[in-house]
């Protein structure tokens, strides 16, 4: 049995309809919520009053990542900025260089209010250099002696480190981005032929079921009541 040009080409536009539209439908009813939602933390962190004490919440956190090599120098500033904008300030910052690579540490105060951004906002500082390898974050609730109207900071600890550069027959650092871009590549490929492959041939035993199977039953039905119908005039 010849499979025609037509039919192929059929069932590819089909395959190709249902895993677009499967996609779609995935991105549009189910969209991903993180962990820790905008306000989540903001809302840990308002103040209880119980009769004359006022009580808050203060978050404490730790930030671990990993920079490429040369990128130290730009994301500590850009840390330092952040922290400023976000109405809070470095505690102390400390750096050391060894074997070729950075790494440091900042404790940033932030206000508590503003955590939830600024952690969403380092964490993405990082990636764009390196990668996030760690986060904990801890909520202790204390007793406020100072006045009300007076900023309750939480502390956060970011620790940072270079990836120590490659000896003997490692890959060179310049090739790194292309050889990134090539596995990435070749991993949508591979998923794309996993997926596709069956969709389309499910797709082509649709077209030819209806073609060669539903079709020419429907026809015969139809001729003979056209027949029957003839016959009785």
């Amino acid at each position: 049995m010849w499979i025609k040009k037509k039919e192929i080409v059929t069932a590819v536009v089909l395959g190709a309809a249902v895993v677009m539209l499967v996609y779609y439908s995935s991105m549009m009813c189910g969209p991903c919520e993180p962990f820790y939602g905008e306000r989540s933390l903001s809302e840990w962190a308002l103040a209880k009053t119980s009769g004359s004490t006022q009580r808050s919440q203060v978050i404490t956190e730790t930030i671990e990542g990993e920079l490429e090599k040369g990128s130290f120098e730009n994301v500590v500033s850009s840390l330092q900025a952040l922290t400023e904008h976000k109405g809070g300030y470095v505690k102390s910052l400390r750096m050391t260089y060894f074997d070729g690579s950075w790494s440091g540490q900042l404790i940033c105060k932030v206000p508590t209010e503003n955590v939830t951004s600024f952690t969403f906002k380092v964490r993405e500082t990082i990636d764009v250099n390196g990668s996030v390898t760690y986060i904990n974050i801890s909520i202790e609730e204390i007793e406020q002696t100072q006045q009300p109207q007076e900023t309750v900071y939480s502390t956060i600890y970011i620790n940072l480190k270079e990836k120590k550069p490659q000896n003997g027959n490692g890959v060179p650092a310049s090739l790194v981005p292309v050889i990134d871009i090539l596995s990435k590549g070749l991993l949508l490929i591979a998923q794309g032929v996993m997926v596709g492959v069956p969709i389309c041939f499910a797709s082509l035993g649709v077209v030819l079921l209806v073609n060669r199977g539903i079709l020419p039953v429907w026809k015969n039905l139809l001729k003979k009541t056209k027949a029957a119908t003839a016959s009785v005039e």
